[in-house]
């Protein structure tokens, strides 16, 4: 692999962990329009707006991640899948078990702390009623996602690993059409039995697939037609976020939709990072030198993002259209900064343990 084809994938793993901030912001405290709906009889239309708009905007968070494992997968040629498995076993599965472990406890220390008082009661995961399969959800997420709902889609990606045995053989005989089949059944709204749906996997397919083809990916000079996508894209979630307020707060074929959005988004947003490379190179080298933040940041930043947004509006201080913005913009700012600010702290002090919950990988 060159080094530019490289850095842009590192920038893009950090790019796209900090767009997950954006996406689990949710709604605003008090506000039960939830940003996945869209902006349908909004109380505060312009915070709504531009909160549904980067929710929608960084959807392509997922895609892009899960297409950079499956091409990293396979780039180097035929993996070797126990010894692949067993790597991953420290960069992935036990941090992910550690830090959903971390979150549950989290959070039933919060709903016992403010249970009385009716506060933190979004950390009410049923503890006065909890079984072994609530707890192995909240944990491992079997039934339902995590309660660290950011691990489902290492969930999904760990799945994805296990069973290459079986894709890469069938890319290699039967080429695209393994690739097309998760798309179509995520179109048609089909429900896996064991993935939380097909988004991981279907992108995961794909990276696979440009791993095995041995596609070389040269970054382009020339960008005049892939800026095309960027408009393309934003022109796409704004209609994403207004089109349901005409149709009782439903979006039209909206897996269809949404798959597209996903597609056009992740060549969209790929080329918003070269053209930072070209335009602000500063800032994408920064992104490059400072990757291997975006694990921890993945682990670190929900519930934390919910937690500063609640308790930064109880301040009173938020209130109104604009109030609720820069409550938008300091939660999430917030949320970045204690994450790194945490993460030096750790890796400062216990320098083991960083390693351990960044899946070995160095700041």
């Amino acid at each position: 692999m060159n080094t530019e084809t490289s850095q842009l994938i590192r920038s893009l793993r950090l790019i796209m962990v900090i767009g997950l901030v954006f996406v689990h912001f949710g709604n605003f405290p008090g506000d039960p329009l939830d940003p996945f709906t869209g902006v349908v009889n909004a109380e505060f239309v312009v915070a709504s707006s531009i909160n549904s708009f980067f929710t929608y905007f960084f959807l392509c968070s997922v895609p892009i991640l899960s297409m950079i494992s499956g091409y990293l997968f396979c780039y180097q040629g035929k993996p070797n899948f126990i010894e692949t498995l067993k790597k991953k076993n420290t960069t992935l599965i036990l941090p992910y078990l550690t830090w959903t472990t971390i979150w549950l406890l989290f959070a039933f220390v919060l709903y016992s702390i403010g249970k009385s008082s009716n506060q933190f009661t979004y950390y009410d995961q049923g503890f006065s009623d909890y079984n072994i399969l609530d707890l192995l959800n909240g944990i491992i997420g079997i039934t339902e996602t995590p309660f660290a709902f950011q691990f489902w889609f290492v969930h999904d990606l760990v799945l994805s690993i296990i069973i290459t045995p079986i894709i890469i053989p069938a890319i290699k005989k039967f080429g695209a059409i393994v690739v097309i089949i998760p798309f179509l059944l995520w179109a048609m709204d089909y429900s896996p039995w064991i993935f939380f749906n097909f988004k991981v996997i279907a992108f995961f397919n794909f990276g696979l697939y440009i791993g095995i083809k041995k596609v070389n990916i040269n970054i382009p000079t020339n960008l005049k037609w892939l800026n095309l996508s960027i408009i393309l894209f934003i022109i796409m979630v704004l209609v994403r976020i207004y089109t349901p307020a005409a149709y009782n707060g439903k979006m039209p074929f909206e897996n269809i939709y949404e798959l597209f959005l996903r597609i056009i988004g992740s060549l969209a947003i790929i080329t918003l990072a070269i053209n930072m490379k070209i335009y602000l190179n500063g800032v994408f080298k920064y992104l490059v030198n400072h990757s291997g933040y975006a694990f921890f940041l993945h682990a670190f930043h929900f519930p934390i993002i919910i937690l500063m947004k609640q308790v930064l509006f109880m301040t009173g201080i938020f209130q109104g259209e604009l109030g609720l913005i820069f409550l938008w913009i300091t939660s999430i700012v917030a949320t970045i900064l204690t994450a790194i600010i945490t993460a030096e702290v750790i890796h400062r002090y216990l320098p083991g343990l960083y390693r351990y919950l960044n899946g070995q990988r160095s700041i």
